[in-house]
């Protein structure tokens, strides 16, 4: 027969067949049959059964750490201040421990303990983690490296490495602990983990949501104040945030990207443990339940922007006022540091700079161009705190004008937003109804912080749900 001329004109069937499956995202009839498991109780009983009985000793586990992995990013000074998600310790690296284990062991947070495990040893300052498994130390990788730089040598630190083997590279049974005798100061953020059944971090069960709206209908909507604040709903934009507590994981990435956004310092071990941390945001843990079985809550929190700010009619230099658009803001250049809006904020969001850590005290000259020209280089003697990112909005606001057109209702992105891994945190114009956050605050799990206050925050939150099995309870 004569050559098909036409044949390099037709498309392969295969690459055809490969363009719909790509389209349609499975390859059709590619599933497996259906399977239906069935637990055999006795088997697993019995294989439990055959298990060695556990030795004498705790077991330890050697884990990477959230803040420096495997020790690689010990000399980054930003996660050296950043709170561990955990136990909220900065600087310094500790050995994990239950409350029940810690208390049989007569050692408590700060006590240094002398961790042994098949001859090797290492001095551990220990912190208590409720929830954590008994009869067990957790052991962080990474610190107490032989020759660390300025930040690597910045805290209380341990090598785990040194207790470590390839036989055993995660885990080690017959792990000795004793107390050492000794005490040391670990800078902690947070000391305080529960909200003593205030209205703070709130949950509930998916099955008892609609059984709380009464109750959360006390918590969201007008409230008396001794303020008269503006309407700003008549203006084009309204800027507000929405924190999502079912989506937040507690992991604190919005702290290091406001940090590094808004040009905050680092202010070293010594100064957080004088409580003088920077971070304008921060990220609290709260527990409920039994130390042994608790459940756990991570709640981001910044400046709430309130309308009705307590910490304004308290500045005698009008150094904190609104704008046109309702942010709450700083004039870094009327403020006299007198501090009074701290004492008056009763969402303790607001940092002072004691020190100059932008002038003499900055470490070299070549740091000062990781600053973000953007933001408000601050010296020392000046209350500042979260400005909802004014130098994006502003970023935004001239793009706009540009195009001849409003900005949008979420094109404003926060640092904190843009960073967060869980889209727990969404910002935008409360005055455009389409607005991903607009639709945020009319969720009926939306809830305002301390709304007894009558500070009318601009920032919400929505109830953390959880779902638990009734087989599992």
């Amino acid at each position: 027969s004569p050559p098909d001329t036409n044949r390099a004109l037709r498309p392969d069937p295969f690459d055809r067949r490969w363009d719909e499956w790509l389209a349609a995202g499975l390859v059709a009839g590619s599933a497996a049959r259906p399977e239906t498991p069935k637990v055999d109780v006795a088997r697993v009983a019995q294989a439990l059964g055959a298990l060695p009985a556990p030795g004498a000793g705790l077991e330890a586990g050697f884990t990477l750490d959230y803040k420096v992995v495997d020790g690689r990013f010990l000399e980054n000074a930003w996660l050296a201040e950043w709170p561990n998600p955990i136990t909220k310790l900065t600087w310094d690296s500790a050995a994990m421990l239950s409350p029940a284990t810690a208390s049989r062991l007569g050692l408590a947070a700060g006590d240094v303990a002398t961790i042994a495990v098949g001859g090797r040893r290492v001095d551990a300052p220990v912190v208590i983690v409720p929830g954590h498994a008994d009869d067990a130390v957790t052991l962080p990788l990474g610190y107490g490296q032989a020759s660390p730089g300025a930040v690597g040598k910045g805290g209380v630190q341990f090598d785990a490495y040194a207790l470590r083997t390839s036989q055993a590279p995660w885990y080690a049974a017959g792990a000795e602990v004793k107390p050492a005798g000794r005490r040391v100061d670990l800078a902690v953020t947070q000391g305080h983990f529960t909200t003593e059944g205030r209205a703070i971090a709130l949950e509930t069960d998916v099955a008892k949501l609609h059984e709380d709206r009464e109750r959360l209908e006390h918590h969201r909507g007008s409230q008396a104040t001794i303020l008269q604040p503006v309407d700003y709903s008549k203006q084009d934009y309204r800027w507000g945030m929405a924190i999502d507590l079912s989506r937040c994981i507690g992991c604190g990435a919005c702290t290091v990207a406001c940090q590094a956004e808004n040009n905050i310092p680092v202010v070293g071990k010594a100064d957080v443990l004088r409580s003088r941390e920077m971070h304008w945001l921060r990220v609290d843990r709260y527990y409920s339940g039994t130390p042994e079985d608790p459940t756990s809550i991570s709640q981001p929190l910044a400046c709430v922007h309130c309308e009705a700010a307590p910490c304004e009619y308290v500045c005698p230099v009008n150094a904190t006022v609104h704008s046109d658009e309702g942010l709450n803001e700083m004039v870094y250049n009327r403020c006299v540091g007198t501090r009074y809006c701290s004492n008056n904020c009763p969402y303790k969001v607001r940092r002072f700079n004691w020190f100059d850590y932008t002038g003499h005290l900055a470490t070299a000259p070549t740091l000062q161009l990781l600053m973000n020209p953007d933001v408000t280089v601050r010296s020392r003697g000046v209350m500042e705190k979260c400005t909802y990112c004014t130098q994006r909005i502003e970023r935004a606001r001239i793009t706009a004008r540009t195009g001849g057109r409003k900005i949008g209702g979420d094109e404003v992105v926060t640092a904190c937003q843009q960073a967060c891994p869980a889209n727990a945190i969404v910002f935008g114009n409360l005055n455009d109804r389409s607005s991903a956050v607009a639709k945020k605050h009319a969720d009926e799990r939306v809830y305002e912080l301390l709304h007894e206050l009558g500070t009318r925050p601009r920032t919400a939150y929505l109830v953390k749900l959880r779902n638990p099995n009734p087989e599992l309870a």
